[in-house]
């Protein structure tokens, strides 16, 4: 199977990318050919991930300028946000399709102003690009839930496919020494939060919390890992939080680290996990903190509860009072201590790679139901010959290769001249046409007038539709060809069976040509008023 996963992007280091480069293990263990379409470079994966990656433009893919997309069998759409090369899947006339769905951050959330329409557009398109898949796939109930209350999503397409973390790399163990040092953590109990330093996740809380917390554990210290200066819209949250700790005389107790290379250790440094985010699709970090064998403590939001189950602390969004309590109530307590511990790491083992796989396979096993046996790569066609590798001239004089008298070779070429009767009618298309107006000097200026009134009409609708139907003409040709094919292999011996097939074909060929002078005068109407 051929296998199209499309992005905005490809970051190794965060939640979408380690999703995607899953998918792309999945695929490729199966035996499927895998290309990854991007509008951006992929950034810290391997060679051989590169070598699979295409950085394209909406436009490459709208007019098949991509061999392998437009033969492509299975078409795997992540969205995180709006990007235009997700647009691509309004155009497709084959294959299966499924929309990965991570949530998009609210614009009420975000402090950039110029972000803001970008992001509101985001929001607005959930519904209707998912409309175009087969199955759209959340990572969580909360992305779930999103999809059917905000975005009118059919529940009975939704399916839930939580994120995986890769247990081998994320353990209990001891802290490495060498980044202890790197960043002076020597004596101090670590309060670790991993992400980017969005306005939405609230990293000012922590702050808040931490100078609480050191009332009570004076040597306590706020690390924070992650993306705080790739994005503008960082810049200001990271100055109101550098501006906070100095108020609040915290400004030695936190650190940034910026985006690291490896994050499976910086977990081994951490005491306790904090997070104060109002808005996350899944929440990656928190599996990755629990597997890490550290505790959790989050604001109960969005798919913090459906991440966590009970294996962390919930406290009231917004509320660094409650957060820095349960910290110190955290780092007081053995017992308790040991006991979120253990439920975490009990807990982070649901999300396994295994288990993600698995039920990806049943997704995969479902959306790719109905799709042939054989690979039908329409939008390359050049000729019936290239699609089934069937001589046409020969099997029209020589329409099977057994004995004469065991096949009725008559009714063979009868079926062989019907379908390729139902070939030369296949394009119902008058592509040729132009709009034009007989009135003299103002003609043209008329004709302009009439393309750009009518163009709304024609090129979201009926030049879809007529493409689509075009496809589907040249799909039951194909069929039937394979299955003429089939026929003299299997059916030879017994010619009524072939007889009574190629009844079937001729009443098939007059309800398509039915069909298709209706679809002609329906084009050429359209035409007229264009």
């Amino acid at each position: 199977m051929r296998v199209c996963i499309i992005n905005l992007n490809l970051v190794a280091q965060d939640a979408i990318g380690q999703n995607i480069l899953q998918q792309v293990r999945f695929f490729r263990r199966r035996g499927d050919e895998v290309q990854i379409y991007l509008q951006y470079p992929p950034l810290g994966v391997s060679d051989d991930i590169v070598a699979a990656c295409r950085v394209v433009d909406i436009s490459t893919l709208r007019t098949n300028r991509e061999p392998f997309f437009t033969t492509a069998d299975l078409f795997v759409f992540h969205y995180g946000g709006y990007y235009e090369l997700i647009d691509s899947i309004r155009y497709l006339e084959r294959g299966a399709v499924s929309f990965h769905y991570h949530n998009v951050t609210p614009p009420a959330l975000w402090n950039r102003e110029e972000d803001r329409q970008q992001m509101e557009m985001s929001v607005a398109s959930v519904g209707k690009l998912a409309s175009y898949a087969d199955l759209v796939v959340a990572d969580s109930e909360f992305n779930a839930k999103d999809l059917i209350e905000q975005h009118g999503c059919d529940p009975e397409r939704i399916r839930v496919i939580p994120l995986a973390v890769p247990l081998e790399q994320f353990f209990q163990g001891p802290a490495d020494p060498k980044l202890r040092s790197l960043y002076q953590l020597h004596n101090h109990r670590v309060l670790l939060y991993v992400g980017r330093v969005a306005s939405n996740k609230r990293v000012d809380l922590l702050v808040e919390a931490l100078a609480l917390v050191k009332k009570q554990i004076p040597n306590a210290l706020l690390l924070i890992a992650g993306d705080h200066s790739t994005n503008p819209a960082f810049v200001p949250v990271v100055e109101q939080i550098r501006q906070l700790s100095r108020q609040l005389q915290v400004e030695k107790d936190v650190i940034f680290t910026g985006r690291v290379e490896q994050i499976a250790p910086i977990y081994r440094l951490a005491e306790v996990y904090v997070t104060a985010s109002l808005h996350e699709g899944f929440a990656v970090p928190l599996i990755e903190a629990m597997a890490s064998g550290v505790p959790v403590v989050a604001s109960d939001c969005a798919a913090h509860p459906g991440t966590l189950g009970n294996a962390g602390l919930l406290v009231q969004p917004e509320d660094p009072a409650a957060m820095a309590e349960k910290v110190v109530q955290i780092l007081s307590d053995d017992v308790l201590y040991g006991q979120l511990v253990q439920r975490g790491i009990e807990r982070a083992t649901d999300f396994t790679v295994e288990a993600s796989n698995i039920q990806f396979s049943q997704v995969i096993a479902e959306v790719t139901a109905g799709l042939p046996k054989r690979p039908f790569p329409f939008a390359r066609l050049k000729s019936l010959d290239e699609l089934n590798g069937v001589n046409q001239a020969k099997l029209a004089a020589h329409p099977t290769t057994v004995q004469p008298e065991i096949v009725n070779s008559d009714a063979f070429i009868t079926l062989s001249e019907d379908i390729d009767q139902l070939k030369n009618a296949a394009n119902v298309i008058i592509r040729n046409y132009t709009v034009h107006s007989g009135f003299p000097l103002i003609g043209g200026v008329i004709a302009w007038v009439r393309r750009n009134l009518t163009s709304h009409l024609r090129e979201p609708y009926l030049d879809p539709m007529m493409r689509r139907q075009e496809t589907f003409n040249w799909q039951v040709i194909l069929t039937l060809r394979h299955l003429l094919a089939d026929l003299h292999k299997q059916l030879g011996a017994n010619p009524n069976k072939i007889v009574e097939l190629e009844q079937e074909i001729a009443g098939l060929r007059s309800e398509m040509e039915a069909l298709q002078r209706e679809l002609r005068e329906y084009t050429n109407k359209n035409s007229d008023v264009s």
